[in-house]
C-alpha cells in the first residue's frame, strides 16, 4: 500500500516539474543539447533524506546543514520528524546592534521564527525528503500511516513561503500549523498576534540608549483552501488546526516582512498580501519563481564529465542565486540569508578579507554579474564611513600611525550588509582595495560603461587616494622605490607583503586605464605611473618547511616570511591579476613552485580551512597549474560535502563557490584582451555553454581532449574579439549568419571585429 502511494507523489511531483519545464528552459533559447544537460543533472543535483532529521542534526552557526532554500532577503532551512517538517527563517536585513562575543561588538544578524506543519497521523515506514535544487522546491512524504506530501518552495522576487499540501490517503487528516517568533533571548522581544485568518508573529532586536537602532521582522501565515481558526499558544506562537481533505491541495502561506532599522515589522503590508492569495494566485506566483530559475539555470553550464565537479558546480550556482538577488534591501554576509542561530559565527557578517569578496568571484565569468549588485550596494553605503576612518582613525589600525591621516577609504575587517562596520582592522589595509577587483570585473565582462564612470572609477580612485598618503618613498639604490608596510596576514605586520602590492599595482594599473577611457585626472597620470614602475619586487625565499621540492618561492613579506600554509601571497595572481598568463616565464615558474609548497607539499589544498574560498585553486588555473592537481584536490574537497551538498569547515560558506571560478578559468581566460581556450584543462573532453567573458562577449565552445572542437562568440557591445589561436599554426576562419568576417592573424594572435549583438562561428579551414 506505501508503496503505491509514493510512487503516486513521485510521479506527480516529476509530472508539475516536467509541465512547468524547469529542466526544459534551454529549449526556449533554442537549445535542445542544454535541455539535455540540465534532465541528466537532475538526480545528482537532488540532494534525498530518507529518515527523519531534527534540529540538533542541523543546526548550524554558519553554512546550512539541512535543506535550504533562499531569494536574496530570506532564507529557511528546514528540519523534521515522522510526520512533521519546521521551517527555520531568516531575513537578510533582520541586525541588531549591540551584539558582543568573542568576535566583537557591533551589529549581529538574528534569525526571525519558524513555522511548523505537522500531520496527526501514527508514524510509519516511508519517510522521504528532497532538496531539488533545479527546481528550487523541498519535497517532502511523511513517515506516517496515513501519508502526506509536502512541497515548499519561495517566491523569487517576493517573500512567500509556500508549503503545498497533499492528502495521499483517503480520509480527512487533522494537521497543525504553528508560527512562531524565535523568544531564546529576553533581551529580543517575541511576540504573536492574531488578525482574523492569519498568524502574525514578530521579533524585534535589542532596544536602549546603547544600539543606534532597532530592527523588527513579522512571519505571517495564513492557510489558502480551508477556513482554519488560529489561537494563541504561548506569547510568541500562534497555532491552527484543520482538516486536509484527500484529494484537494491546501496552501500553508508565510509572507516574510520587515527588516531593516526603522523598528517596523510591516504586518499590515504582510496581512494585504496574504489575503490576496487563492489557490490561482499562488499558481502564477509558482510560474514567476519557475521561469526566474530557469533564466538563471541557463545562463550559462560547464560538463566536465565528472559527477563531483558537476554537482558542486551547479551546487554552487544555487547557492549563489539563492543567497543574492538584485532586489535584497541588503547584501549578505558569509552565510547569505541564512542566519539561522543567535549566535552566528562572526556575527553573520561581510568578511573583508578575502571571505566574502570570494563568494562573488564566480558570479562574473558564470554569466550571472547582476548577483554582485547587492554587494556594490553594500560597499558605497559604508564609503563615507570608510573616508572618515582613513582621516581619523588610522592610530586604531596601527599604532605607528596614531595621530596621522590619510585620504581615501580604511576599512576594518568586518561589516554587517545594513551598512555598518564593527570590530577591528587586524592590523589590514587592504579591506577596501579588495573590492577593486569586484567593482573592475562588472565592467570588464558586462561593458556597462556608465557602472565604470559613476560607481567602479570612483570607488578605485578612492583606493588610489588612500595608497598615494599610505605609501612611503624611500631611497633605494641608485633610485628610489614607493613601499607599503601593513598586516599581509591578520595582524601581521609586514614590510612589502605580496599580498598587498599585488593590489597597489592592480589599483593603479586600472586607473591609468579607466582615465584614459574616460577622459578623466589627465593630471594625476604622472604619479600613478611613477608609483608602477618603482614597486617593490616580491621576496624569493627557498622553503624552510619540510617537504618541499627545494625550489624557490614568493615569500609573504621582504622579511622572508614562508608560513603559514597558504598563499595570500600569490593575491598578485588572483583576484589582482598583474601576474598572468601573460607575464615573465620565471615569475610564473616561481609563483607555480609556491602554489605547489603551500598547496601540495604542506598540503593546503586539503587541510587548511579555506585554501578554496581563499582562491588557491583559481590562481592554479591561472597559473597553467597541473590541471590534475587542481581537479584531484577538488574533487578531496567535494567529498566532504555535507547531505545537502555544502562543503562546511564550521566557519565558512559562500567563499566554497569559488570552485566555479576555478573550472571556469580551466576552460576559459581573458588575459589583457585576449581569449585563452582551455589553458588549464585535463586531457579529457569538456565543454561550455555562454561562459561570460572580459569585453562583453558570452562564449561557448567544445573539447575533445587534445584540441578544440566548436567554438562561437556572441558579442554583446561589439569590441573586437582577440584571441589565441586555438587551433595553432593553422589559418582561422570566422563566420557570422554564414557571412565571412575578415580576420587578421599574426604569431598566434586571432583578432576579428564584430557588431553588437552579433554571434560568430569560430573554425579552422
Amino acid at each position: 500500500m506505501f508503496k503505491c502511494r509514493f510512487c503516486r507523489f513521485a510521479r506527480r511531483a516529476g509530472l508539475l516539474l516536467a509541465g512547468a519545464m524547469l529542466l526544459g528552459a534551454p529549449c526556449a533559447r533554442g537549445d535542445e543539447a542544454g535541455d539535455r544537460f540540465f534532465q541528466g543533472k537532475r538526480p545528482m543535483m537532488t540532494a534525498v533524506w530518507a529518515a527523519p532529521f531534527g534540529y540538533e542534526e542541523i543546526k548550524s552557526n554558519h553554512a546550512p546543514r539541512g535543506p535550504f532554500l533562499g531569494n536574496g532577503d530570506v532564507g529557511v532551512v528546514a528540519y523534521t520528524a515522522a510526520g512533521e517538517q519546521t521551517l527555520r527563517i531568516s531575513k537578510v536585513d533582520f541586525v541588531t546592534d549591540g551584539w558582543s562575543d568573542w568576535a566583537g561588538s557591533g551589529p549581529a544578524a538574528l534569525p526571525v521564527g519558524e513555522v511548523r506543519v505537522a500531520v496527526g497521523a501514527p508514524p510509519a515506514c516511508g519517510f522521504r525528503y528532497e532538496m531539488d535544487e533545479l527546481a528550487a522546491e523541498l519535497r517532502m512524504t511523511t513517515g506516517t500511516a496515513q501519508q502526506v506530501a509536502m512541497t515548499t518552495w519561495m517566491g523569487a522576487e517576493e517573500n512567500y513561503v509556500v508549503i503545498e499540501l497533499e492528502n495521499l490517503s483517503a480520509g480527512e487528516l487533522p494537521v497543525v500549523v504553528e508560527t512562531s517568533a524565535l523568544d531564546a533571548l529576553p533581551a529580543y522581544t517575541a511576540s504573536v498576534g492574531i488578525r482574523k485568518d492569519v498568524a502574525q508573529a514578530t521579533r524585534r532586536t535589542k532596544t536602549g540608549d546603547s544600539v543606534r537602532w532597532v530592527s523588527s521582522a513579522g512571519i505571517s501565515t495564513r492557510v489558502v483552501g480551508v477556513a482554519a481558526q488560529w489561537e494563541r499558544a504561548s506569547g510568541a506562537k500562534a497555532r491552527t488546526t484543520f482538516a486536509l481533505p484527500p484529494g484537494r491541495p491546501l496552501y500553508v502561506v508565510t509572507y516574510v516582512s520587515g527588516g531593516g532599522t526603522d523598528d517596523n515589522a510591516r504586518l499590515r503590508e504582510a496581512y494585504r498580501k496574504l489575503k490576496s492569495q487563492s489557490g490561482r494566485r499562488l499558481l502564477s506566483l509558482k510560474k514567476r519563481k519557475q521561469e526566474w530559475w530557469k533564466d538563471m539555470w541557463t545562463r550559462s553550464y560547464v560538463e566536465t564529465h565528472d559527477s563531483l565537479l558537476d554537482r558542486h558546480y551547479l551546487s554552487s550556482v544555487y547557492l549563489l542565486a539563492s543567497a543574492y538577488n538584485r532586489r535584497s534591501p541588503a547584501c549578505g554576509g558569509m552565510y547569505g540569508v541564512w542566519n539561522m542561530e543567535d549566535e552566528m559565527m562572526y556575527h553573520g557578517d561581510i568578511h573583508l578579507n578575502y571571505n566574502s569578496q570570494a563568494g562573488f568571484y564566480s558570479v562574473f565569468s558564470a554569466n550571472r554579474p547582476e548577483l554582485a549588485l547587492p554587494f556594490f550596494d553594500f560597499i558605497e553605503r559604508v564609503v563615507p564611513e570608510g573616508r572618515r576612518r582613513a582621516r581619523e582613525d588610522m592610530g586604531s589600525m596601527h599604532p605607528s600611525w596614531q595621530g596621522k591621516a590619510c585620504r581615501g577609504l580604511l576599512f576594518p575587517v568586518s561589516a554587517l550588509g545594513i551598512g555598518c562596520f564593527y570590530g577591528s582592522y587586524w592590523q589590514q589595509t587592504m579591506n577596501a582595495p579588495f573590492n577593486v577587483p569586484l567593482f573592475s570585473w562588472y565592467y570588464e565582462y558586462t561593458g556597462d560603461e556608465d557602472f565604470l564612470r559613476r560607481r567602479a572609477y570612483p570607488f578605485i580612485r578612492e583606493c588610489g587616494d588612500f595608497y598615494e598618503d599610505y605609501m612611503r618613498k624611500e631611497p633605494f639604490g641608485d633610485s628610489y622605490r614607493y613601499t607599503i608596510t601593513t598586516g599581509g596576514h591578520e595582524n601581521s605586520w609586514d614590510l612589502n607583503p605580496p599580498s598587498d602590492l599585488g593590489f597597489v599595482e592592480q589599483t593603479f594599473s586600472l586607473l591609468l586605464r579607466y582615465s584614459e577611457l574616460l577622459g578623466v585626472d589627465a593630471d594625476r597620470r604622472a604619479l600613478w605611473r611613477d608609483i608602477l614602475a618603482h614597486l617593490p619586487e616580491y621576496k624569493i625565499v627557498r622553503p624552510t618547511k619540510q617537504p618541499n621540492q627545494g625550489l624557490p618561492v614568493y615569500a609573504k613579506n621582504e622579511a622572508g616570511w614562508d608560513w603559514p600554509a597558504h598563499v595570500i601571497q600569490l593575491h598578485p595572481v588572483y583576484p589582482c591579476e598583474v601576474l598572468t598568463l601573460h607575464s615573465d616565464s620565471t615569475a610564473r615558474q616561481i609563483a607555480r613552485n609556491t602554489l605547489y609548497y603551500y598547496g601540495v607539499s604542506q598540503r593546503g589544498f586539503t587541510e587548511t580551512m579555506n585554501e578554496l574560498g581563499l582562491s588557491a585553486f583559481v590562481m592554479g588555473a591561472r597559473l597553467g597549474f597541473s590541471p590534475e592537481i587542481l581537479a584531484e584536490n577538488l574533487r578531496t574537497l567535494i567529498r566532504r560535502a555535507g547531505a545537502n551538498f555544502l562543503i562546511a569547515d564550521g566557519h565558512h560558506c559562500l567563499e566554497k563557490t569559488a570552485a566555479v571560478e576555478t573550472i571556469n578559468s580551466m576552460m576559459l581566460q581573458s588575459v589583457d584582451g585576449i581569449l585563452h581556450l582551455f589553458p588549464c584543462w585535463l586531457p579529457e573532453p569538456a565543454s561550455f555553454t555562454r561562459l561570460r567573458a572580459k569585453g562583453a562577449f558570452l562564449v561557448t565552445a567544445a573539447y575533445d581532449g587534445k584540441a578544440v572542437t566548436s567554438l562561437t562568440v556572441e558579442s554583446e557591445k561589439g569590441t573586437p574579439c582577440r584571441l589565441q589561436n586555438p587551433w595553432p599554426g593553422k589559418r582561422v576562419r570566422v563566420t557570422e549568419d554564414g557571412r565571412s568576417v575578415p580576420v587578421s592573424q599574426e604569431n598566434g594572435l586571432v583578432e576579428f571585429a564584430t557588431e553588437k549583438g552579433k554571434r560568430y562561428e569560430v573554425c579552422f579551414d
